[in-house]
């Protein structure tokens, strides 16, 4: 079993300070969002129908549905050719809902189908303890807070293993025909660069940090001396008499760096780099890990994309200054390496360079490529090989789903159409931080249940042996007037730049559309999976989420349906209905479907579980996740922390300094509940153990009894004419272990071999099949 999230967050912990003050700081954070928790393991589907005909064992039909927008819904629409042939047309300045029909989209609005179907997929892949296997391995982790305190941070101690003062070194990129190395630079006082402050540089033109035009540069200059200075708290190598490269004989380069200012705040950095000139050294070459240059690359920050670096490769430019941790002795490989002394690092678990990813924190079992699970069965899949993950030979790499969608068509609206009657600009979102460790990684109970800042795991604890990510990713509901329009900050000089800002034309609350699934050869406990995720759309204690905008509460919807199933048959047999003015659909009104308790039942199986389906902890978590209106006190339990947060409004963070306007709520790294947490109630649903289906349960489901309708296949047909006509049938059935027979007398029977049919079982006994009667 994978590691388990802590289940009471608490709200504070008080921790004693290098002075013996005691001090509290806040543990718990609040977002948007939450996670409904990983499985202990991927349940699979049941064998799969061939895809060349109806089988009569199997569901046919048609589930008529109808959505109501709970909150603002919005969909943004693609672009016309015109709009994408014109460069100044972006698409998050074009507001239009989704439509089909230009002439009619302000009037009638459109829900695409992939969108519904999107949901309904993702709803269906949680509740049926699907695996996780869209989740990208291209994004590397790298560490965030270079100048965390090792004492107090278990991520800060992890990085000062790698970029601690005294073992970083400083040298000069070189190339050649097998790749990037370091040329060490020249060694004063056991250093290989040195500090050197601001006030103290001699060179003309030179921008200071907080000049307006400061910039980054390497100025080549010369020096007088370098001695420790003793009056630095940490008794650093300074140098001095730092001028033009001709005034004195010792030689090296100045590395400015960035001047880290926030707003209009000055700049808190005093001090430059002078890095020494090139050694003479001719020991082997420092060569850089070609992995850790990939990963280095992959994760370039704006910052390291900017002038004077390069856009494609940061720092890495021949005769360049580098900083860089040096190899373990008897090696001359380096892994760790930056444009800076507290350059960034990657996440390494292994400690060689190599940046993690999320997917690395998904227990293996859970992301099988070759596993097909309820989701996968019902709507289909496309499996993507990679250079580690490959297909057993033979297995389908892509399969088409029984599920259709339509576009959920407009309908009728309580009072209005639209939200507002002009595009308006929502509150600005930013993509996910998976990087902020408190939120998306388990915190387990077992070794944190206070949720210590010393002991929080991170992306360079041991994958899945430590902690795993939090599971599934969903928003809360913000009831069904949520605050999501942009409002200016009275006071505030910041201006919002236009590439951060999008207009929104959204429906509003309210408003009906109608939508049809239609689903081919299911089996009951296929389709009860999809009519228990349609059973609590319809539940006035929960709503679903729908579009674009989640975060900000946008997207509620209510969904009610009805069940027509299709008697093929029936619908075969004849042209006309009963009315002879429609065609003979075949389709029934089903009242009551009781699939839902043969998923329900097919899932608790698995796992052994005697209990109730809806006690299982990730299933209370689904449900948490979608309750309506959502947790109490919406607007402060649900909403994104600030770094610059201000104190008058309730806050996340230690009580504040007298003279302090804001706080920055992500300084003690609090960590993120779970839902339940979240919504006040107390763990107590079950978690069964991963182990797969007892024997027993495999058995009974081989079990055939007599009036059980079951298909079959048509292998033998002899006729005996005479005074009785009489056919004997012999049919084969799966899962039996011998043939089935028929007599039918004193009628002609119009079958073939090959023929599948629908038969009711006459004698059974166990996993034999001895007579069977053929459905008419």
């Amino acid at each position: 079993m994978s590691p388990k999230h802590i289940d009471t967050v608490p709200e504070f912990m008080e921790i004693t300070k290098k002075d013996g003050k005691k001090e509290k700081i806040s543990r718990r954070a609040v977002a948007p969002y939450n996670f409904v928790e990983l499985p202990d393991r991927v349940v699979e589907a049941e064998d799969l129908p061939s895809g060349d005909r109806y089988h009569l064992n199997r569901h046919t039909g048609r589930i008529e549905c109808t959505l109501t927008t709970e909150s603002p819904l919005y969909i943004r629409c693609g672009l016309t050719t015109e709009e994408f042939q014109d460069p100044k047309k972006e698409a998050k300045d074009l507001p239009d809902f989704f439509y089909t029909d230009p002439k009619s989209k302000s009037e009638k609005p459109v829900i695409p189908g992939s969108s519904l179907r999107g949901m309904l997929r993702t709803l269906i892949e949680i509740a049926s303890f699907g695996k996780i296997d869209r989740v990208s391995d291209e994004h590397r982790l790298f560490f965030r807070a270079v100048a965390s305190n090792p004492e107090k941070e278990s991520w800060g101690k992890e990085y000062k293993t790698y970029v601690e003062p005294k073992k970083v070194k400083a040298g000069y990129l070189k190339k050649d025909s097998e790749g990037w190395y370091i040329q060490p630079a020249k060694t004063e006082q056991g250093a290989t660069f040195a500090w050197v402050r601001e006030t103290s540089l001699k060179l003309p033109d030179f921008k200071k940090f907080n000049d307006d035009k400061y910039e980054l540069r390497y100025i080549s200059v010369s020096y007088g001396s370098v001695a420790v200075d003793n009056t630095d708290r940490a008794k650093r190598l300074f140098a001095h008499n730092v001028e033009l490269p001709d005034t004195y004989p010792k030689k090296g380069v100045v590395v400015t760096s960035g001047n880290m200012k926030q707003g209009n705040e000055p700049s808190p950095r005093r001090n430059h780099c002078v890095v020494f000139d090139e050694s003479n050294s001719t020991s082997p070459k420092q060569r850089l890990d070609d992995k850790a240059i990939e990963h280095y690359r992959n994760a370039l920050t704006d910052f390291q994309k900017s002038s004077p670096f390069n856009k494609d490769w940061g720092v890495l430019e021949e005769n360049r200054p580098v900083f860089y941790c040096p190899p373990e002795k008897g090696k001359n490989i380096v892994g760790f390496f930056g444009q800076s002394p507290n350059f960034r690092i990657p996440y390494s678990p292994e400690g060689n360079g190599h940046a993690t990813t999320v997917i690395d924190f998904i227990p293996k079992d859970l992301r099988q490529l070759d596993s097909i699970d309820l989701a996968d069965a019902i709507f289909g899949w496309v499996k993507k090989e990679s250079k580690d993950d490959k297909l057993p030979q033979g297995f389908d790499k892509q399969r088409a789903g029984r599920v259709f969608v339509t576009d959920a068509l407009y309908h009728c609206a309580q009072n209005r159409i639209w939200y507002e009657n002009s595009p308006l600009t929502p509150q600005i979102l930013s993509g996910p931080k998976p990087t902020c460790f408190p939120h998306y990684l388990v915190q387990s109970e077992e070794d944190n249940s206070d949720a210590q800042p010393s002991k929080l795991k991170h992306y360079a604890s041991q994958p899945v042996e430590e902690t795993v990510i939090r599971g599934h990713k969903l928003y809360w509901h913000k009831g069904s007037n949520p605050n999501f329009k942009l409002k200016k900050v009275i006071g505030s000089t910041k201006p919002v730049s236009g590439t951060q800002t999008t207009l929104i034309n959204p429906v509003n609350k309210g408003v009906t559309f109608k939508f049809d699934i239609y689903f081919e050869n299911l089996s009951k406990v296929e389709l009860g999976a999809l009519l228990w995720v349609l059973d609590i759309a319809r539940d006035n204690r929960y709503r679903l989420k729908l579009g674009m905008g989640k975060p900000l509460g946008l997207g509620a919807v209510k969904i009610e349906y009805k069940l027509y199933e299709s008697d093929l048959q029936k619908r075969y047999t004849k042209l006309f209905g009963d009315n002879s003015n429609n065609w003979e659909t075949g389709e029934t009104l089903k009242e009551n479907p009781d699939y839902q308790q043969c998923f329900e039942s097919y899932i608790v199986q698995q796992f052994n579980y005697s209990g109730d389906f809806n006690n299982l902890c990730r299933i209370q978590m689904l449900l948490a996740m979608l309750s309506w209106p959502g947790p109490e006190n919406t607007e402060k339990a649900t909403r994104y922390m600030e770094i610059e947060r201000d104190i008058a409004k309730h806050h996340i963070g230690k009580p504040v300094k007298q003279n302090d306007k804001t706080i920055n709520e992500y300084k003690d790294r609090p960590v993120l509940p779970n839902p339940l947490d979240v919504m006040g109630i107390t763990l107590t649903c079950d978690r069964p153990s991963p182990s797969s289906p007892s024997s027993s349960i495999t058995q009974e489901t081989k079990l055939f009894v007599e009036g059980q309708e079951i298909e079959a296949k048509v292998v033998d047909i002899q006729v005996q004419e005479g005074k009785k006509l009489k056919t004997t049938i012999t049919y084969e059935i799966q899962g039996s272990d011998c043939l089935a027979k028929e007599d039918v007398y004193k009628r002609t029977i119009y079958l073939d071999i090959n023929d599948i049919v629908k038969v009711s079982i006459v004698k059974a006994k166990g996993e034999s099949i001895r007579t069977v009667k053929l459905i008419q």
